[in-house]
């Protein structure tokens, strides 16, 4: 409705005031047309006193009232008004007009009761035998102290009626246009005042909502303006503001974004309110993804959704046990093979819990390294401790002359310098594998090997050890085998740890095959031996660094680094290992490796 607007209310008020004031000016114009009416009559009423006074007084020096009808047609053609003279029962002897028909008229008798007790009437307004207002006055007419008749002077009021008509008529048309015109005019008026009103309303609803961009059209000075230049002011300062709080948004996002550590924040609620990519690649993926309430990644705008539920237990349970605990937490947890350290801080916020933020990092390589160490030191400190006992106690016998032989002084020598090279060989395979396992690919060359020639030089190399075994050396290739991504050197490492552990465990008189096979993205390549074979129990653990498989009734077992070192190597190249044997028939190991693709 228009009254609940503003303007309408403008306009209500402004027609409601026109209205009054038109009403308080018509009262005041009848209050002036009905004092100017009724002075008249007073001024009117004062003349025709006199000419009333006057003429009773004329007629009673008269010997009769009806002889002075030559003075009342004389005064009937000049006066404007009428006189009547009576008897003093109210009969009309004489009147200054014909056309009345007085000889048959006669006055009211309440107006002569009033002339026989020797009073005089003045009187204005409506008589019971006109048909107008009139002014009447009449005297009684005394003669020798007697009242004889009276004399009644009667002046019709149609020319005044007729003004305060017109006046009124006139009046009430003005009133009501000036009413009339009123509406369309104050409702124009109301529209001019109430429209920067309006436009100030949306001003402020379009800040409320996100839009900054309008501005008020300021074309005056008055109070509107100045309150649309505070609103023009109000909504550019939290453009700024924002665009500046946008920004610093945008920073942090970029910040949490090129953090290589985990950083996520829950609130009281246990709700996840922010989470970086990181966080996101490893989380994220194991939550569904519904429309509705998520977490920022690093871009503001983008959403997706992550709970609690969605992060592995042991991160859940240190999330929980640190929410709200002013006390920062540490804790480590696990996803897949790779081990995180986790730190929480807790968030206050006016001295009251706000949340928490946990940030992790990865410690895989950290933890790898010390449990290489560890193993590094178990390892060596087990190994070194045979053939450290034997320097050790051949190296006394001869310092202290026991052994006085030369033959056994050149074989204890023989064995200190066998112990001493297997020391050696010992601590740079351990080196070897140690460098392998930590550096992984990034450590080691890549480059485009020939499979054939690589087992080609290692045949021709290890030719005359298997001579002296005796053992037969055969080499199965097919043509057209694609190359490998590995380095020369690698390979030849690879295959010789193989060749080497078959020739240590091969009969005398037995076979040893080296074959290949490829498929669409690798090449495979076994060495297929004829000893003692490995239980099944044992097959996995084989590769183990210092793991013989129970095979120790070899006469030389080596330094139980090859198959370690072979497996490292070729997992460091994207490769495979497997382990193929039956007891009393022999193994077969093979290793796989991806075919080489020029980047």
């Amino acid at each position: 409705m228009i009254f609940r607007s503003f303007a309408g209310k403008i306009w209500f008020v402004i027609v409601a005031w026109v209205f009054l004031v038109l009403l308080i000016f018509g009262g005041i114009l009848a209050k002036s047309t009905h004092d100017f009416y009724y002075g008249y009559s007073a001024e009117e009423s004062e003349e025709l006193n006199n000419t009333a006074s006057s003429m009773a007084a004329h007629l009673a020096s008269l010997p009769d009232i009806k002889a002075g009808q030559a003075d009342f047609a004389l005064l009937g053609s000049v006066l404007n008004y009428d006189l009547v003279a009576t008897d003093p029962s109210g009969r009309v002897l004489l009147a200054t007009h014909e056309m009345r028909n007085w000889n048959h008229y006669v006055m009211p008798e309440a107006d002569m009761a009033i002339l026989r007790r020797g009073g005089h009437i003045a009187f204005s307004g409506n008589a019971p035998y006109e048909t107008h207002p009139i002014l009447k006055v009449a005297y009684p007419i005394r003669k020798d102290g007697k009242i004889i008749g009276g004399v009644f002077v009667i002046e019709p009021m149609t020319y005044l009626e007729a003004v305060g008509r017109s006046v009124r008529v006139s009046s009430g048309w003005g009133l009501t246009l000036s009413f009339l015109l009123t509406l369309p005019l104050g409702l124009y008026v109301a529209r001019r005042v109430a429209n920067p009103v309006v436009e100030m309303d949306r001003a402020i609803k379009d800040i409320a909502t996100g839009n900054y961009s309008r501005l008020l059209p300021l074309s005056s000075t008055d109070e509107l303006s100045s309150l649309g230049r505070s609103v023009n002011t109000l909504s550019t300062e939290i453009r700024l503001n924002l665009r500046e709080i946008a920004h610093e948004r945008q920073l942090l996002a970029s910040i949490l974004a090129s953090i290589a550590d985990g950083v996520l924040s829950l609130t009281p609620d246990r709700e996840i309110v922010m989470a970086n990519r990181v966080a996101m690649k490893q989380f994220g993926s194991r939550a569904p993804q519904p429309a509705g309430k998520g977490i920022p990644k690093s871009e503001p705008d983008q959403e997706c959704a992550l709970c609690l539920h969605d992060l592995p237990d042991s991160l859940h349970s240190l999330l929980l046990e640190s929410l709200c605990d002013p006390v920062p937490h540490k804790g480590d947890f696990r996803v897949e093979d790779r081990v995180f350290q986790v730190e929480t801080t807790p968030l206050m916020l006016d001295q009251e819990c706000g949340g928490t933020v946990a940030v992790w990092h990865d410690v895989t390589k950290e933890r790898r390294l010390d449990e290489m160490r560890r193993e590094f030191i178990s390892d060596v400190s087990h190994e070194l401790r045979t053939p450290l006992s034997y320097l050790q106690g051949y190296s006394e016998a001869l310092l202290d002359e026991v052994i006085t032989d030369e033959a056994q002084k050149k074989r204890y020598l023989e064995t200190i310098l066998k112990e001493t090279l297997r020391l050696r060989s010992l601590v740079n395979e351990l080196l070897d594998l140690s460098r392998i396992e930590f550096d992984g690919s990034r450590g080691l060359p890549h480059e485009q090997v020939s499979v054939p020639h690589v087992l080609s030089l290692i045949k021709d190399q290890t030719e005359t050890a298997a001579q002296e075994k005796p053992v037969r050396l055969t080499l199965d290739l097919p043509p057209n085998l694609p190359p490998v991504d590995c380095s020369t050197d690698r390979l030849e490492q690879i295959i010789l740890n193989l060749l080497d552990n078959a020739l240590r465990f091969s009969p005398p008189g037995g076979e040893i095959i080296l074959s290949c096979r490829s498929g669409y993205s690798w090449v495979e390549i076994s060495v297929q031996d004829q000893g003692p074979g490995i239980p099944s129990e044992e097959r996995d653990s084989i590769w183990n660094r210092f793991d013989r498989g129970g095979r120790t009734q070899a006469p030389d077992t080596g330094t139980g680094l090859g198959l370690a070192i072979v497996r490292s190597l070729v997992q460091a190249y994207g490769g495979e290992v497997a382990l193929s044997s039956e007891l009393g028939k022999g193994s077969t190991f093979s290793i796989r490796l991806p075919v080489f693709t020029p980047s």
